[in-house]
């Protein structure tokens, strides 16, 4: 997108990278100067756009009382546990609910979305939390979307868990991913495979990475959305 922006914002540069051909004159410092400044417009352009639509977000949800999660997700909490089955309604509706338990029920229940994953769905047209525990059609279904709706969802109830960005190795080779850790039961939590387990066994399922690269870098800044 950020190139995009640039070539569209400023036309010109290419024009002055063709003359800088039939102009020797001109030294290449002149130009990268000018090439450096273009990109640095651009990305204070597409920063300016990104902060204005996550501001947006915020007061809509605040205003509708669906507080904005994040990748233009709104959590509408009560239509959430009306989509749940009886008894799942119940244990989260219990004085002292089971983290345990709630954490079952979440990862079930977000695993059995599946659609065809068209990831750009939610950043052009907002959708509610609830859409993803009832048989409506959703053409966004992959991970991250997913473990943003849980840790949401356990936020409310009371419960802290932390958004994990990285890669595993699957039976369709290696890719990326996104995950939970919940520390107080000491558990990974993975919503788009129904999995709950300890973190040495998720590692062992799935030979987790999580060093530092520059996806993994972009990866939480498009989940947090915010």
């Amino acid at each position: 997108m950020l190139w995009v922006l640039f070539f569209l914002t400023h036309p010109p540069i290419l024009f002055a990278l063709e003359n800088e051909k039939s102009n020797p004159t001109r030294s290449c410092r002149t130009m990268l100067s000018r090439l450096g400044v273009s990109v640095a417009k651009s990305a204070t352009l597409v920063g300016g756009i990104a902060l204005g639509l996550t501001a947006g977000s915020e007061i809509v949800g605040n205003a509708l009382q669906t507080p904005h999660i994040g990748l233009s997700i709104y959590l509408d909490y009560d239509n959430v546990i009306r989509a749940l089955e009886p008894l799942e309604r119940a244990e989260f509706q219990k004085e002292k609910p089971d983290l345990k338990v709630l954490s079952e029920i979440l990862v079930y229940r977000l695993s059995r979305k599946s659609t065809d994953g068209t990831e750009i769905y939610p950043y052009l047209n907002p959708r509610m939390a609830s859409s993803y525990f009832t048989h409506e059609a959703i053409p966004a279904d992959v991970c991250r979307h997913k473990a943003l709706i849980m840790k949401a969802v356990l936020k409310k109830v009371g419960f802290d868990s932390r958004l994990i960005t990285g890669s595993i190795a699957t039976e369709n080779g290696r890719g990326e991913h996104v995950w939970l850790f919940i520390p107080q039961i000491n558990k990974m939590a993975d919503p788009m495979n129904n999995i709950l387990v300890d973190p040495e066994e998720y590692e062992r399922i799935f030979e987790t990475q999580t060093k530092f690269n520059v996806v993994q870098w972009a990866k939480p800044m498009g989940v947090l959305g915010r």
